[in-house]
């Protein structure tokens, strides 16, 4: 058995370790945070190519994995407010 709670999703686990190897002044979740939006941006833009082109069909297909994205950003934002308001100091 870990020393990790059910609750922490083990993502979020290796997301500390990682802080904690790295010293880094930017938190790893505002980094991930940062790049997964950076991500949606891209998706926004083939989604808009893909309607512009009448390719419903991968628009669909897009639009699907940017909600995806969305979903991962929201849990990522989630789990960073949480840890903020227990006190936790998050540089950057």
């Amino acid at each position: 058995m870990t020393g990790r709670s059910n609750s922490t999703p083990a993502a979020l686990e290796s997301f500390w370790q990682q802080a904690d190897q790295d010293a880094s002044n930017e938190h790893p979740l505002e980094r991930e945070i940062a790049e997964r939006e950076d991500a949606l941006s891209r998706y926004r833009g083939l989604i808009e190519d893909a309607q512009a082109q009448g390719r419903d069909d991968l628009a669909e297909i897009l639009i699907g994995q940017h909600e995806r994205q969305e979903a991962v950003v929201r849990g990522l934002r989630e789990a960073l407010r949480r840890m903020r308001s227990r006190g936790g100091a998050v540089e950057g």
